[in-house]
């Protein structure tokens, strides 16, 4: 009689050598040994044109070929289209409308379609011509991945292609980082930009309720803040960021599965880029007196500190800051401090190995800078473990994890193009490694599945945490008698 643990046998076998396979496609291959005498290579014949122009042309021109990825994808002929789609779905709506909704109704739909539609064609999705990926092993151990998002210079006019900066400028926010900077990411985004418009469509809508719930909404921001919408929304100069930093000398305590593991203490800030100090004297008037907060006041260093008793598993001394031309909310007063000495050429992420390995031929320019360090990466790779090695046989399922769902390290800068967005990113993570989980995760659930909804009438099904039944105690009707002559 064929028994479950046959085809349990079969499936997991099945499954490692699918393992073994993703393994090996990722080894590189022996070079085949030279031939003695070449043969001249052919002639190239012209690459043969699209009888539908795109822009593959200037996409492709910012990508790197010969490497592990190079993809090209146009949508032109479907994002070009987006507000076309959007109308014959309204000619849809409004087809059965008229059965099912009063004319007050058809009458908000119709604002509703319209309002929308409004956005998509004023938001610049539709000028998104195509995008390109590629990615390129430039070094061992080390890849640059790049992505373009095109558009051609005279469909550049929408909200998205200057809400992330308008042209590239230096990049300054690697000079401020701690050494113990362990994520961080500064870049263009006009706030101020994205409120506005969403606050002129609101008025060109046409939508009484929309726009009521608008206007109770700035009374209400008026009302807590003593601030208005306009005035704090011109005192943004279009630029936020964040800087998370472990301190391996200092460590928290945190339960994993009821078990307490140490980590490294994580310190926050928040970076909000600033014209001038209005939003910073209004918190010191509404909060310095009332929570008994510490003030700062140096040349280049405004800022209020308070103290939270030990209640938490850390230490805060929650920060409102102006400095830098960003208002700051951190975690701890310092680390503003470190941010500030790092800036003035003190001990710093950018004086670091890594930064000068990562950072080697990306642009000096941009819209955005990001970083994830090795400490980052190190450090949810262990906690990673911990909370796999908790779990009922969390031991196999950790050492995979670890194999497939590792963090790299990299360093990544975007810039705006006058014909799109380019991000490159330079780390110790290329295609191969960032798919791969892509195609080991179908393959154990597919697995998993498989061995759970194996057909009962192969054996009974085995529970994770079941207890094991014996021949003698099994309540699983027997098997008829066998044929004479036959085995069972």
């Amino acid at each position: 009689m064929v028994t479950s643990s046959f085809f349990r046998r079969c499936a997991a076998v099945a499954f490692i050598l699918g393992l073994l396979g993703l393994c090996g496609c990722q080894k590189s291959e022996t070079p085949a040994p030279t031939p003695e005498a070449a043969s001249p290579a052919p002639a190239a014949s012209p690459a043969p044109l699209s009888a539908t122009p795109n822009s593959f042309g200037d996409v492709t021109a910012q990508l790197d070929p010969g490497g592990d990825l190079y993809l090209y994808l146009s949508t032109a002929q479907w994002l070009g289209k987006l507000s076309k789609g959007i109308d014959a779905l309204h000619q849809l709506a409004a087809s059965s409308a008229t059965i099912y909704q009063t004319p007050a109704e058809q009458q908000q739909t119709d604002q509703g379609f319209a309002f929308l539609n409004d956005i998509v064609q004023k938001s610049g999705l539709e000028a998104i011509s195509g995008v390109g990926a590629s990615s390129f092993n430039y070094a061992p151990g080390l890849y640059r991945n790049k992505l373009f998002v095109h558009h051609y210079p005279a469909d550049g006019s929408g909200v998205i292609w200057s809400l992330y900066g308008k042209s590239p400028h230096p990049l300054t926010a690697a000079d401020f980082l701690p050494a113990d900077t362990a994520l961080a990411g500064v870049g263009d985004f006009d706030l101020a930009q994205f409120i506005n418009f969403m606050l002129q469509e609101v008025g060109q809508s046409g939508i009484p309720q929309l726009q009521q719930a608008v206007a109770q909404w700035q009374t209400q921001f008026l009302g807590i803040t003593g601030l208005k919408m306009d005035d704090v929304l011109a005192s943004l100069s279009g630029s936020v960021g964040m800087v998370l930093t472990l301190d391996a000398t200092e460590t928290i305590s945190v339960p994993i599965q009821q078990q307490p593991q140490t980590l490294p203490a994580p310190r926050l800030a928040i970076l909000i880029g600033v014209k001038n100090d209005l939003i910073f004297k209004q918190v010191d008037k509404m909060l310095g007196t009332t929570l008994n907060a510490v003030k700062t006041n140096e040349p280049d260093l405004q800022m209020l500190t308070t103290a939270i008793p030990a209640v938490t598993m850390m230490k805060l001394t929650p920060t409102v800051a102006q400095w830098n031309g960003y208002l700051v909310l951190a975690s701890d007063d310092q680390l503003i401090r470190d941010m500030a000495a790092a800036q003035k050429g003190g001990p710093g992420f950018k004086g670091t190995a890594e930064y000068a390995t990562l950072s080697a031929g990306l642009p000096d320019q941009g819209n955005s800078f990001g970083v994830v360090t090795q400490r980052f990466a190190d450090t949810f790779r262990k906690t990673e473990a911990q909370v796999a090695s908790a779990q009922p046989g969390g031991g196999a399922q950790a050492a995979l994890m670890q194999r497939f769902q590792s963090p790299g390290h990299f360093i990544t800068v975007g810039t705006m193009l006058p014909n799109g967005w380019l991000t490159i990113t330079q780390g110790s993570q290329g295609a191969s490694q960032l798919l791969s989980p892509l195609l080991i995760a179908p393959a154990a659930l597919g697995s998993s599945l498989f061995l759970y909804h194996m057909p009962s009438s192969f054996g009974a099904r085995s529970y994770p945490g079941a207890p094991a039944t014996s021949p003698s105690t099994s309540t699983a009707p027997s098997s008829p008698p066998a044929t004479p002559g036959t085995s069972p």
